[in-house]
């Protein structure tokens, strides 16, 4: 049975910056960083498709977010600042669109919001465990902690502290060994699908659309949440003469295929900004968002309970 120092449940930016603070501290320690995801980042992703750079997750950062892994990275990546005209964006009342002002400044990487990931993954050295879940966590005997990694072969792993980098939802699912209401509590968790659709195309046919992109009013009723211009904003996130729109929707019917996704998307930017371009490129990418509602609030107010009372395990 495998023998550390620290477990890091969790592959997000949190884990990594909690993972490379520890390894900062202590060069010897031994540091396992575990992810159900075959990636690090979680949504810090940036996929690349015909020239086209898509952000499945932010599509930029802000001068706070950055603070923390600027003071810990010994080479962060080169960072870009937004466009100077994607200063300002629009608000569309169903009618028109109304100026608003873009605060903070949007803050990206030379080749996407990825880079940052790219320089954790580089300093931490591969202390990486990824696409294993933590199926059970409980103190073991004498002192620290036994880790389950789920699979088709389980592995069991032991450590002296575990930092919960996850969600209070996934914490919970992991914890049943210190409260066995828990899991159950857990797994009423509702989710909303939602998704990401890109649309392309040449940048001399959508000339009319300026700035750093749409939101609807809040009493608007329509599936799309917001319209990002993101070539306006970072222009290297496409060859040189192409343009790219990031929407992101509900998805009310998550059984719609993607090119009638595609289809509504078209039609409602084209509500919005009344442009006539066409679109040659298009991409969709499907997830879902946690419902708000009081289930997430009680798992990690018990989660919080529980790693308040055990020394050697932190719910971030």
């Amino acid at each position: 049975m495998s023998t550390l120092d620290l477990i890091v449940v969790g592959g997000g930016l949190d884990a990594l910056a909690a993972a490379l603070r520890a390894r900062s501290a202590d060069a010897d320690a031994r540091i396992l960083i575990v992810d159900r995801q075959p990636w690090l980042g979680h949504d810090v992703r940036s996929q690349r498709s015909n020239g086209f750079t898509c952000e499945l997750g932010p599509i930029a950062f802000t001068d706070d977010e950055l603070a923390t892994h600027r003071s810990l990275l010994k080479r962060p990546p080169r960072e870009i600042r937004s466009n100077q005209g994607a200063k300002t964006g629009w608000l569309f009342d169903g009618e028109r669109l109304q100026g608003l002002t873009v605060q903070p400044e949007p803050i990206s990487f030379a080749t996407g919001c990825e880079d940052l990931i790219q320089a954790y993954r580089r300093e931490l050295d591969g202390c990486a465990r990824l696409g294993r879940a933590v199926t059970d966590l409980r103190q073991a005997p004498g002192d620290g902690f036994r880790v389950t990694l789920g699979g088709e072969v389980p592995t069991e792993l032991e450590t002296q502290q575990i930092i919960l980098a996850t969600s209070s939802i996934h914490a919970a699912r992991i914890l049943g060994s210190f409260d066995p209401e828990l899991p159950a509590i857990a797994e009423q968790e509702t989710r909303t699908d939602r998704a990401y659709v890109w649309l392309g195309g040449l940048e001399k046919d959508v000339r009319d659309l300026q700035g750093y992109g749409v939101l609807p009013h809040p009493q608007l009723e329509t599936q799309m949440a917001e319209l990002i211009y993101c070539s306006n904003v970072f222009p290297n996130r496409t060859m040189p003469g192409r343009f790219l729109l990031r929407s992101e929707i509900t998805l009310e019917d998550p059984n719609r295929d993607d090119q009638q996704l595609r289809q509504e998307v078209e039609t409602e930017v084209r509500r919005w900004t009344k442009t006539e371009a066409s679109f040659g490129f298009y991409k969709v990418h499907r997830f879902s968002t946690p419902t708000p509602d009081g289930i997430r609030t009680e798992c990690r107010i018990r989660v919080q309970e529980i790693t308040s009372e055990i020394p050697g395990l932190t719910l971030l």
